[in-house]
């Protein structure tokens, strides 16, 4: 089986990296959460749960990324049988800031459940990491994440382009609970409606580094953001 690395393809998967009674305790955490939010897709998860908090900034996730990142957003993913959406070919180009600033080379914005959103330098871009913690087993048939090995070395793709783009062979990043998906943000990726679907929870942290952001801007999410 080939072995996909972060960059040269923009993704790598790690298996097991949860124990199967920290699974149990991060489900559980999870259900509350998505319940006291009445969502399955419940933003701003750091400050909403100090075990999501502890788990973003922990030695487990230190052990894959440089220690020089920090988590910037942080989401809980909730598939069920009722709540099940495809989602289309795209790339995350978009971060969470706490104010809008005219600032050149930051732009276009636009505004998501009250919050600012901005697309930045893509050097920026470039120095992110989002790690994908999987609580359910994802194979293809219940959501798990289609990729384009390496798109994310052609900086942003245009609408058009991501035909041409797409038309290469895609990989599924299968996972079972437990295991971590490290992806690049310009990495061009998708999801299909589950077939089978089950449970499918996922806690979604995006990494960067402080010095990357333009100093007139502030990340939404604060470093120390905790309820």
């Amino acid at each position: 089986m080939m072995s996909f690395t972060l960059a040269e393809h923009g993704f790598e998967i790690h298996r097991g990296i949860l124990s199967e009674t920290r699974i149990a305790q991060l489900r559980e955490e999870a259900n509350a959460v998505a319940a006291s939010a009445a969502s399955v897709c419940v933003r701003h998860l750091r400050s909403r749960s100090p075990m999501f908090h502890d788990l973003s900034l922990s030695d487990l996730v230190y052990q894959l990324i440089p220690r020089d990142l920090r988590p910037v957003r942080s989401i809980l993913f909730d598939k069920t049988a009722d709540e099940n959406w495809p989602v289309a070919w795209h790339q995350d180009l978009t971060i969470a800031v706490s104010e809008q600033r005219p600032i050149a080379g930051y732009g276009p914005w636009s505004t998501k459940d009250g919050i600012p959103h901005v697309q930045p330098p893509i050097s920026l871009l470039q120095n992110m990491v989002t790690l994908r913690f999987h609580l359910d087993d994802t194979p293809a048939s219940n959501g798990a994440l289609h990729v384009i090995p390496g798109s994310h070395r052609h900086g942003r793709i245009s609408a058009e382009d991501i035909g041409r783009q797409t038309s290469v062979a895609e990989v599924v990043c299968e996972c079972h609970a437990g295991d971590v998906l490290l992806m690049s943000p310009l990495l061009l990726h998708s999801s299909r409606r589950s077939l089978a679907p089950n449970r499918r929870r996922i806690l979604h942290f995006e990494y960067a580094r402080d010095t990357d952001l333009d100093p007139l801007l502030r990340w939404e999410e604060s470093l120390g953001e905790c309820s």
